[in-house]
């Protein structure tokens, strides 16, 4: 179990057969190669409070960085590991295998909020992002 709600997405993703062996950071991409990272958004996070604890929500951005360039196959292949990862998180959430979160946290949800997208070039290179939440329920 993470002590962290970041440490324990980092611990779900790890598991993630669309990530294979590549690094996976935190708040963190290196310049070029294949790697991803996992960055927190700001948010509001209840969403609903009630009695003896509230519902809440945790904002943020899964981000990439693949071989990117002229070559058209390699650039839908990069947008379409974001599709993979979006109904990978779709149907984690279906079968209710999620993110194993502090004590007093229960996740209920993990969800893409947007479409993968390419956010930033280099030579060669490419850094692609999507936006995604994880809906919990925390004690009081």
């Amino acid at each position: 179990m993470a002590d962290s709600i970041i440490g324990a997405l980092r611990e779900y993703f790890l598991a993630c057969p669309l990530t294979g062996d590549n690094r996976l950071g935190v708040d963190y991409l290196p310049e070029r190669g294949v790697a991803y990272s996992i960055d927190t958004t700001p948010a509001n996070s209840i969403i609903r409070p009630y009695f003896r604890g509230s519902l809440r929500q945790y904002l943020f951005v899964f981000r990439s960085v693949q071989d990117y360039g002229s070559d058209e196959l390699q650039n839908i292949a990069n947008s379409g590991f974001f599709e993979a990862l979006a109904a990978w998180m779709e149907a984690q959430t279906k079968a209710r295998r999620l993110p194993d979160l502090p004590p007093g946290m229960t996740a209920r949800s993990i969800e893409a909020q947007s479409t993968g997208y390419l956010f930033t070039t280099g030579p060669d290179a490419g850094k692609y992002q999507i936006q995604c939440r994880l809906v919990y329920f925390q004690k009081d």
